[in-house]
C-alpha cells in the first residue's frame, strides 16, 4: 500500500511539473546567492512565467542574464528606460544596498517573471544539472522501474504444479 501511495505520488508531481512547464508555460530555477533575501534564500526555486516586455513595471522580479554574464539572475526591477518594446532596466537584489551596475536591454517579446517560490526545492535542481548526479539519478529510477516492474510479472504468472498426480474419482 505504501509503495502504491508512494508511486502515486511520484507520478503525480511528474505530472504536475509536466502539466505546469507545457499548459502553463511555467519555468523552474534555483536560487544560488542571497542577493534577493528576504525574498527567496539560496537554495529555493523559484518559479516563473514568460510576461510581455510592454507589460513591465518596477517592483516586478524577473529573470535575465546581464551583459557580460552567462548565468541567469533574479533581480527586482527599479526603474524602466527605452520603449515599450526595448525596454532597458535597472535592477537591484533586495539584499543589495544600491541597484546593479548593469543595464539590462531586452530584445525579445517576453521575459520570465517570477511568480512564486518554494523553500529548499532548489537543492535537487542544483545538484541535477551535475553530469553525474543526473547520470545516478536516472540509474536509480530504471533500476527502481525495473523492480517494480519484475515483481508485477512473477506475481501475475501462474504457480507451477507440484508434481503429484491430481486424484480421480
Amino acid at each position: 500500500m505504501v509503495r502504491g501511495l508512494l508511486t502515486a505520488t511520484l507520478l503525480c508531481l511528474v505530472l504536475a511539473v509536466a502539466g505546469g512547464k507545457t499548459v502553463l508555460h511555467l519555468g523552474m530555477s534555483p536560487v544560488l546567492t542571497g542577493s534577493m533575501r528576504p525574498s527567496f534564500a539560496p537554495g529555493d526555486a523559484i518559479v516563473t512565467r514568460p510576461v510581455p516586455v510592454s507589460q513591465l513595471r518596477p517592483g516586478q522580479v524577473v529573470v535575465f542574464v546581464p551583459p557580460g554574464h552567462q548565468a541567469a539572475y533574479a533581480h527586482r526591477i527599479v526603474s524602466i528606460g527605452g520603449t515599450p518594446s526595448r525596454p532597458i532596466l535597472t535592477t537591484k537584489g533586495d539584499a543589495n544596498p544600491a541597484p546593479d551596475h548593469w543595464r539590462v536591454a531586452l530584445s525579445s517579446a517576453t521575459v520570465p517573471q517570477v511568480v512564486g517560490s518554494l523553500p529548499k526545492v532548489g537543492y535537487p535542481l542544483v545538484w541535477l544539472r551535475e553530469p553525474q548526479w543526473r547520470a545516478g539519478v536516472i540509474g536509480l529510477l530504471g533500476l527502481l522501474m525495473t523492480a517494480v516492474l519484475t515483481r508485477s510479472v512473477l506475481q501475475s504468472q501462474p504457480r507451477p504444479h507440484s508434481g503429484r498426480p491430481a486424484h480421480a474419482l
